[in-house]
């Protein structure tokens, strides 16, 4: 079989492919003999049908199921032999025809890894933000526990709909005058002044009374998130079934011994500044991470391959889907050019990230993973046994590609020229 490969980008080849008459005869033989053995065919006796016969009656079948055979017997040696790193299903331009005595010839484009002459380490300039925590930042942390520690109640006197209300609503949509099933939502809550309504939707709540039946109006302009709405006007009919509101403790010694750990609010506070310094350095840490990936990529302008992006883009908006499902009307989605970017900007790490494992020899050795899974296991109490049953197959793979993460992220770290967000100018 013969193949010839032609560059047409540096993420993109033609493969051309002649499959030789004596193999499409070989194909054709024994897919006829094999046809002989397994039909009936009326004024013969079984597996004694002429072939004459079986292809005037099957003969198009059979091209059909031989030219697909072919084609991906020949494009599965093209790649093997010109050791193409293919990303992506090849795209056949046309199916071949057999003709007799002539090789079967066909052409196939097909998305491939591009090839990294290098990646360029130096020069990775980072910012360490700041993890300085300061009052006001405890003050709302306090905050947040008061409301998780709030009382929910229903008011003794039925009273309008006010901030901080946690409300139980039932609505139905409309869309340029269309209703919208998909949109209808029954015994949903929300909370007023939370901050995750559309602002008409949350104005349009207050002042109303449970059982009240009214209409909220929304237009969506040119930069709605939601690129299906936008340009449109929705109008929600809407009643409230529920009405309760938070009764907050009050903030003194009482609130930090009820919370159990503490006996003074003074502690309370320095247990709290000491949780947000904590965060504040794993924040920090996530934010060089990123960094480092983002001087990365802007360092290396490879080429990515367009069905990666998809396939990444695809992957981000499922994930976004789900949690708009949780989150409701409002949800931003971002814009649709920006999670494209995004999604670039992933698989150009990707591929940079696994050529510069390969160039520097980083792997994950057995030992390291056993000692993960180690850790895990005194981590969350359970045996060490049952950790190794739960991390088997595909879950033990991604432990190592995550340890390998690890290592190249350190290894990019240890290059990088860190400034501290306090010094910087």
């Amino acid at each position: 079989m013969d193949s010839q490969v032609n560059e047409i980008d540096p993420v993109t080849v033609e493969v051309e492919v002649k499959v030789p008459w004596d193999r499409v005869k070989r194909g054709l033989d024994d897919s006829y003999g094999k046809l002989q053995k397994s039909v009936r065919v009326r004024g013969f006796r079984p597996g004694k049908a002429p072939r004459s016969v079986l292809q005037k009656l099957y003969g198009s079948q059979v091209r059909s199921e031989v030219i697909a055979t072919l084609v991906e017997e020949g494009l599965l040696e093209a790649v093997q032999h010109h050791e193409l790193a293919v990303v992506a299903s090849p795209e056949v331009r046309s199916l071949p025809t057999i003709a007799k005595g002539e090789p079967l010839s066909f052409t196939a484009k097909i998305e491939v890894r591009p090839k990294v002459d290098e990646v360029v380490t130096e020069g990775l300039a980072i910012e360490r933000p700041s993890t300085a925590v300061t009052e006001a930042e405890i003050d709302a942390a306090i905050e947040r526990l008061r409301q998780q520690h709030a009382e929910i109640v229903t008011p003794e006197e039925p009273r309008p709909a006010a901030e901080g209300d946690l409300l139980t609503i039932d609505y139905e949509v409309e869309i340029d005058g269309e209703k919208n099933e998909e949109m209808k939502a029954e015994g949903r809550p929300v909370e007023l002044g939370g901050g995750r309504l559309l602002p008409e939707f949350d104005e349009g709540l207050r002042g109303k009374r449970v059982g009240e039946e009214f209409e909220i109006r929304v237009a969506y302009d040119d930069e709605t998130p939601n690129v299906d709405l936008r340009g449109k006007r929705a109008l929600f009919r809407v009643k409230i079934t529920e009405l309760r509101q938070k009764l907050l403790p009050d903030l003194d010694d009482e609130f930090a011994k009820d919370l159990g750990e503490y006996e003074t609010l003074a502690e309370l506070r320095e247990a709290t500044k000491k949780k947000l310094a904590e965060a504040a350095e794993n924040k920090a840490k996530s934010s060089l991470r990123e960094q480092v990936i983002e001087k990365l990529v802007e360092k290396n302008p490879v080429p990515v391959p367009p069905s990666l992006i998809e396939q990444q883009e695809q992957a981000m908006r499922r994930e976004l889907a789900f949690l708009a499902q949780i989150a409701g009307p409002g949800f931003d989605f971002g814009e649709s050019g920006e999670m494209r970017d995004r999604a670039e900007k992933k698989v150009r790490a990707a591929l940079l990230m696994g050529e510069l494992a390969r160039r520097e020899k980083l792997t994950v050795e057995p030992e390291e993973i056993d000692a993960k899974l180690q850790e895990i296991a005194e981590a969350s109490g359970k045996h060490i046994a049952k950790v190794r049953v739960e991390y088997a197959g595909e879950k033990r793979e991604s432990l190592a590609n995550k340890l390998l993460e690890d290592k190249l992220l350190d290894f990019l770290l240890e290059r990088a020229t860190v400034t501290d967000a306090a010094d910087a100018d």
